[in-house]
């Protein structure tokens, strides 16, 4: 959406503030159900949930993508209540994942697991500007929401093939693998959430600090998710065509971030214990991510700039890596409740940022707007100082 609303905004003749409602609406719709989905997910299992959630976000994208020719009177309303739809839609989606790599991973393997997961997000974001500015310039802009709609119904049948809710469920996982991912069964002395209620999960003071941080950092994502490439095209003043190669950079470094943070906080994790070896991932991705921000807001060569920022996206995801694992290792049971508590902090940060960002740099400039980006994810880091995966939030 953040790459084709530069053509519905012209065609359909939106004002910057409807932008804003649109982009901010999926953000909205994604954030309502996630601590009902957290609760979902570790009841039923994150295989059908994530079923769910692909057909019904994939099936409410082909509906964006054909706005147009339903007999609406407001299109602008039906694009805010379709993407508000479709943000439900993918509300199980990364929950679903957390839960998964909880029950198929062994606890030295999560934070890589979860890295090489959002990588997918960095990868998708990465090739999807380019792409989508083609399908826009050559059958205009509900194209990419046809093609992609439509690719997501492909894959939940092959979720529905393929995925399983524990690895002893999957008939293609033999005896030796199994017992390499059983090999730490941490997991499995917690009880669900049907036999200790979540709200245990409220008394930890670990869950609450890594929710705030993971919702202050997610302030800063929504500014590059949403906002980028209008920043590029109408800020650093790129023509379109170049403007999708060049917002498609900040995803190049979520794709590296993502599997690095994962994989040297599980390093530092069985070397200096969870709670320093997490907390000096995120002290060190979202300090350098940070000044990055700064810089790269003040840079005067719009390339220049553009690369700061990619440099800076990259170390802002580095450090989530952690946080993703850290639900894990605070709730091994709960994980999803957790997360689901996590994401909504995260998702109402993500629905003020669209609407926010563009605010403060119509009234002080886009380097005030990218400035106030950057105290989030100093925020982030900061709060991580009260976060210990080390006492789960049931023992607490």
């Amino acid at each position: 959406m953040s790459t084709a609303v530069h053509r519905i905004q012209i065609d359909l003749g939106l004002s910057n503030v409807q932008v804003g409602w649109v982009l901010s609406a999926f953000v909205a719709g994604y954030a309502v159900p996630q601590f009902p989905a957290g609760l979902v997910v570790d009841w039923l299992g994150p295989y059908r949930v994530l079923l769910v959630s692909v057909i019904a976000w994939s099936s409410f994208t082909v509906l964006t993508g054909a706005v147009r020719w339903l007999p609406l009177a407001n299109v602008a309303i039906a694009l805010i209540v379709l993407r508000f739809l479709a943000g439900i839609g993918q509300a199980g989606v990364l929950t679903c994942s957390i839960k998964t790599i909880g029950r198929w991973m062994p606890l030295g393997e999560r934070a890589t697991a979860n890295g090489f997961f959002m990588m997918g997000l960095g990868l998708g974001g990465a090739l999807a500007p380019p792409l989508i500015v083609r399908l826009v310039a050559a059958y205009g802009w509900p194209a990419p929401f046809l093609v992609f709609g439509l690719a997501g119904l492909a894959l939940a049948m092959l979720w529905r093939a393929y995925g399983a809710d524990y690895p002893e469920s999957d008939a293609r996982v033999n005896a030796a693998e199994l017992a390499y991912i059983q090999r730490d069964a941490e997991h499995r002395s917690w009880p669900a959430v049907s036999t200790v209620s979540w709200r245990g999960l409220f008394r930890s003071p670990s869950v609450w600090a890594l929710a705030l941080s993971y919702g202050s950092a997610s302030y800063a994502s929504y500014v590059f998710f949403t906002w980028f490439f209008l920043y590029v095209v109408n800020v650093r003043k790129m023509d379109v065509i170049s403007g999708g190669w060049w917002a498609g950079l900040p995803y190049v470094g979520v794709a590296l971030g993502t599997p690095a943070g994962g994989r040297v906080s599980d390093f530092l994790a069985l070397r200096l214990g969870k709670r320093r070896g997490r907390l000096l991932v995120v002290l060190i991705g979202e300090g350098l991510a940070a000044a990055l921000i700064v810089a790269g807001g003040r840079v005067d060569g719009a390339r220049q700039g553009i690369v700061l920022l990619a440099l800076a996206t990259g170390l802002h995801m580095f450090s989530q890596a952690s946080s993703w694992a850290a639900a894990i290792d605070l709730a091994p049971g709960q994980a999803g409740a957790l997360f689901g508590v996590m994401n909504t902090l995260a998702q109402v940060a993500g629905t003020i940022s669209p609407i926010l960002t563009p605010a403060i740099a119509d009234r002080y400039g886009w380097i005030a707007a990218l400035d106030f980006a950057a105290v989030t994810a100093a925020l982030a880091g900061f709060l991580w100082l009260f976060v210990n995966p080390e006492r789960p939030a049931l023992a607490a």
